[in-house]
């Protein structure tokens, strides 16, 4: 949250700044300095966010003040000349409702995403947690950030989604099997041994492939693990593989030889770590 507070701080107070220059030593009225403004601020952040994208939710609350805020001064500076145009001098009430409104309305707004986008990334702090949940904090680690993993990611976008369906009817016509799992319990935080037998329609092993196993963490993707399958046997592979957290996992195994390119996806369920017995 300091970095979000902090270049939406900088923005406005260098959008301030900016505007009560211009507004003080050039001829030009409010409405013109306030689009002025606007445009500077859009043609110093837009390229920033396109060689660094920090997110859409990050984006829309930049765009959304650096906007409001040369908008309301353009407002405020438009209420003085009307008044010095209609000779009455705009001392004392020179901030009327309506601006107040906007600028009220606006930085609520923010100040909600940013707290949102803030517990989605980095979670509650310790404090609050032992304050909301003081049993279950001691008893262990709680996680409540939720930086996200997304399942099935091709979806976003409707070219990466149709190139997944040629892929599933190519693997469909090519016909390989594969049989997936680990041979005993996976607990958190201990080895346990992962493998998969690939055969092809006949029955026969698909060997002499390359086979990289993914388990990703719904809840947090910083846990996500790659793990490379070693060729155990013909068609067999399989590696020691440590998961650090308990629950469910995305398991995406994908398998290359040569041209072909066979992908798998399911779940699976890691058990909470087993207690060490008491020497």
């Amino acid at each position: 949250m300091n970095d979000l507070v902090a270049s939406l701080g900088i923005g406005i107070l260098l959008i301030v700044t900016v505007f009560a220059l211009l507004y003080r030593f050039t001829r030009m009225q409010g409405k013109q300095v306030a689009l002025l403004v606007f445009l500077g601020a859009m043609g110093i952040y837009v390229p920033m966010v396109i060689l660094r994208w920090p997110g859409m939710d990050v984006v829309a609350i930049h765009l959304a003040l650096y906007g409001v805020v040369p908008y309301v001064l353009g407002i405020i500076t438009s209420h003085w000349e009307h008044q010095e145009r209609m000779g009455i001098r705009h001392e004392g009430r020179w901030f009327h409702w309506y601006p107040a409104f906007l600028v009220a309305f606006f930085v609520t707004i923010a100040v909600v995403d940013a707290i949102i986008i803030t517990l989605s990334k980095e979670g509650f702090s310790n404090p609050v947690i032992r304050a909301l949940a003081p049993e279950e904090a001691r008893k262990g680690k709680i996680t409540s950030a939720f930086p996200g993993t997304i399942a099935h990611d091709f979806q976003e976008k409707e070219r990466h989604y149709n190139e997944y369906l040629k892929q599933l009817e190519i693997q469909k016509r090519r016909g390989w099997q594969v049989n997936r799992g680990f041979l005993d319990t996976p607990y958190q935080n201990e080895p346990a041994e992962f493998r998969i037998q690939v055969v092809d329609r006949e029955g026969r092993p698909v060997g002499g492939a390359t086979v990289v196993a993914r388990f990703l963490r719904p809840s947090d993707k910083r846990l996500d693990r790659e793990f490379v399958l070693n060729e155990q046997a013909p068609g067999l592979y399989g590696a020691t593989v440590l998961l650090p957290a308990k629950g469910r996992w995305y398991v995406v195994a994908e398998i290359v030889r040569g041209d072909d390119l066979h992908e798998i996806r399911g779940w699976t369920y890691i058990e909470p770590e087993r207690k060490q017995a008491k020497q």
